[in-house]
């Protein structure tokens, strides 16, 4: 709990099994915000996240990146982050799958 609070982070004891204990703040300088409301697509959401301010913990960030959600089965969902602004190569992989609604997963998304 020290280690965790002296890096300016939350500590927060759960019974949630996997949950962690120690997270940045919803207020902390690093990590991205929501940079706009989230679109609704065919398969589940699109969402543009901005980097908050200019400290990195990692260096080179990228900034918007778009954050895809898609609703895949009712206990697969599949969640892709890329530079809108920048094109890569991506694997062709194509991943078949029914396609479910949010109300019928069996996972909660939110945003």
């Amino acid at each position: 709990q020290e280690v965790c609070e002296a890096r300016g982070c939350s500590w927060c004891p759960t019974d949630v099994a996997n949950a962690p204990w120690c997270f940045f703040p919803e207020d902390t300088p690093y990590g991205y915000s929501l940079g706009g409301s989230t679109e609704e697509t065919a398969k589940g959401w699109r969402v543009t996240l901005n980097k908050r301010q200019a400290l990195s913990l990692f260096g080179d960030d990228i900034s918007p990146v778009v954050l895809e959600v898609e609703f895949q089965t009712k206990d697969r969902l599949r969640f892709r982050l890329y530079d809108p602004n920048k094109e890569r190569f991506e694997v062709p992989l194509k991943i078949d799958s029914p396609g479910v609604t949010a109300d019928e997963a069996n996972y909660e998304v939110e945003f």
